[in-house]
């Protein structure tokens, strides 16, 4: 959702937008560096004692860490000279050179990101850049109401209280600029927490970022099912879904009638129609194919070599470490992520019981111990099952389990009629010894 500020030259029209100066729709190429846009004649400037409070949304873009949006907060001081009038605050920056060390300290709960101040040139010039539709309202406060805000983001961007440890769904740079608000308001945004919502949860609003990418939806769905937890499958009230921007875009509508205006726009969403090209900035449906019915089928195929191995009785050690190793793999990162972050639906994952890293004992051991393991594991999975089909399990496991049942059930259901020897799998037997006689 938030990413790093990059330095640019963006059009001075951001800035002038703030005092209701319209913006053209100029796009630059892809190759070429931003450029200014048209802009309508500006119409005379009437100082005014207060500053603005005015806020951006920013629609998702085509990247992967682009899909939920971005957000950002900017005051306005009508009495300074207009190519320093406006502070923008970002409080989604974060060191994207290092994207390796970035991403641990999300893991681990550290201060990886941080609240920088900028011009509105230099803040926006990577949104207009890459054709992402920005959005501006102005937030209707007193006096007293916005000194506090610009009270609380200077604090903020001091080098002692900038830092702070990033969680996409309850602090994040949304949640930070509502929280603002919400506070000075005396709770504008928190009171509205009982209006009716469309039922989703956070992993459905996590994942209808990724609905419409062209080639990583698929895994990226995915990745949202297995890496995160039973915490993310509750119903957000309609103060807890403003941890994205769209959503508190909307509840300053809701609130105090003040529609979005857009000061830039999408270049495939001029002139469309469509309802969600408008609200989200990008064309595309907000559901469609979830990716579990093609994750249950990679699970089947990436089991079939143990399946066949079994009936035939030949290479399956080989075929098994074809089906296991895969997941206790992804499992051994989910346990380590589970044991180093403060994250709920980090460590609070029902994937780390389907994906065990025990279960390369199916590979290793005799075959008596690896029996006794698969048997115990195969009712251990049939219990999640069954959790699941009545709903006390909430993840969507299924595509999971089948990935790991079928080479546990191999190893313990396996009929030893079935086997080309007596019922040992060759590979495990031992030559017979023979008996030495005495000769007289």
């Amino acid at each position: 959702m938030c990413h790093r500020v990059v330095s640019g030259a963006l059009v001075v029209a951001l800035a002038l937008a703030a005092f209701g100066v319209s913006v053209a729709n100029a796009q630059p190429g892809p190759d070429d560096p931003p450029s200014p846009p048209t802009m309508s004649p500006a119409p005379p400037v009437v100082a005014a004692a207060e500053p603005k409070i005015l806020l951006f949304t920013m629609g998702i873009g085509g990247l992967i860490w682009e899909r939920h949006g971005h957000i950002a907060l900017c005051v306005a001081y009508p009495d300074r000279p207009r190519a320093s009038s406006v502070d923008c605050y970002n409080y989604g920056v974060g060191n994207f050179q290092e994207p390796l060390g970035m991403a641990w300290g999300f893991f681990r709960g550290t201060h990886s990101f941080w609240v920088a101040k900028d011009s509105p040139q230099k803040m926006f010039a990577i949104y207009q850049y890459t054709d992402r539709t920005i959005w501006q309202q102005e937030i209707p406060l007193t006096l007293e109401q916005k000194q506090k805000v610009i009270a609380k983001l200077e604090h903020d961007i001091l080098e002692d209280n900038k830092h702070y440890a990033y969680d996409h769904f309850e602090d994040n740079c949304t949640t930070r600029i509502r929280n603002i608000i919400d506070d000075v308001t005396g709770g504008a945004f928190s009171s509205m927490k009982d209006l009716p919502t469309d039922g989703k949860t956070f992993r459905d609003l996590a994942r209808d970022g990724f609905f419409g990418m062209p080639s990583m939806s698929r895994l990226s769905l995915l990745i949202t099912d297995v890496a995160m937890g039973r915490s993310t499958d509750r119903v957000p009230d309609y103060y807890e879904r403003m941890f994205l921007p769209q959503y508190l875009r909307e509840a300053v509508e809701k609130k105090w009638g003040i529609k979005a205006k857009q000061v830039y726009v999408r270049t495939e969403c001029r002139n469309d129609p469509d309802e969600y090209c408008a609200s989200r900035g990008i064309r595309g449906e907000p559901e469609g194919p979830s990716g579990r019915g093609l994750f249950a089928l990679f699970s089947l195929l990436i089991t079939l070599p143990a399946m066949l191995a079994y009936r035939f009785g030949r290479y399956r050690r080989t075929a098994l470490a074809v089906a296991v190793l895969p997941y206790a793999l992804l499992g051994t990162i989910l346990w380590v992520l589970a044991i180093i972050s403060p994250l709920p639906y980090v460590r609070w994952n029902e994937s780390l019981l389907v994906f065990l890293p025990l279960d390369v004992i199916l590979l290793r051991s005799s075959y008596r111990h690896r029996e006794t393991y698969a048997k115990a594991r195969l009712a251990m999975l049939a219990l999640f099952a069954a959790l699941s089909l009545i709903d006390v399990l909430h993840q969507p496991l299924w595509p999971e389990l089948l990935w790991a049942l079928i080479p546990t059930a191999l190893v313990a259901l396996w009929p030893e009629s079935w086997t080309r020897t007596s019922g040992v799998p060759q590979a495990d037997q031992q030559p017979p010894k023979t008996r030495k006689h005495k000769t007289t």
